[in-house]
């Protein structure tokens, strides 16, 4: 028996049974929508472009945080976005969904657009003389509206970085 036979005589009973036919296609209507949503809600991540992962963060001195809009064609609602850093104790750093540490910046974001780099926005800022030197983790929080729903959506970007004096 070929494989063409076997899917026939296999998928024959569900089409026949109207129960079992309408619980398949529920299933898989909610497949569908759920696809949907993880595709809109991918489509539109945020991006770190610096600092990056190694970078070396001096106190005192100026560094440039850039947000990056990647290109999309869902449906977005921005609400805003938090920029923290926090240090790392005994070579181990926190969670963002737990802990943010050192709020630097909590508000909307405009994302312009640039020829030569797309839509981000970029932000300036200097680390006080009572920052903790050492391992340190970088995040940018993001939390946006998604879609004709629309849903909720919040997610985080993280970058390994060194503060020193």
């Amino acid at each position: 028996m070929d494989a063409f036979t076997l899917l026939r005589y296999s998928i024959t009973p569900l089409l026949q049974d109207p129960h079992i036919f309408k619980s398949s296609m529920k299933f898989y209507a909610f497949v569908t929508v759920l696809a949907a949503i993880v595709a809109s809600a991918l489509g539109q991540t945020i991006e770190l472009g610096s600092p990056q992962n190694g970078d070396v963060l001096t106190i005192g001195k100026n560094f440039t945080v850039q947000v990056v809009q990647p290109d999309s064609l869902a449906s977005v609602i921005q609400i805003g976005i938090a920029l923290s850093i926090d240090n790392c104790n005994n070579g181990v750093c926190p969670q963002p969904t737990e802990q943010l540490g050192n709020v630097l910046y909590a508000g909307p974001w405009t994302p312009t657009g640039h020829a030569q780099g797309g839509f981000y926005q970029n932000f300036t800022f200097q680390l006080d003389q009572y920052s903790t030197t050492g391992p340190a983790v970088f995040t940018l929080s993001h939390f946006c509206l998604l879609g004709a729903g629309p849903v909720p959506f919040t997610e985080f970007r993280n970058a390994s970085v060194t503060i020193q004096s």
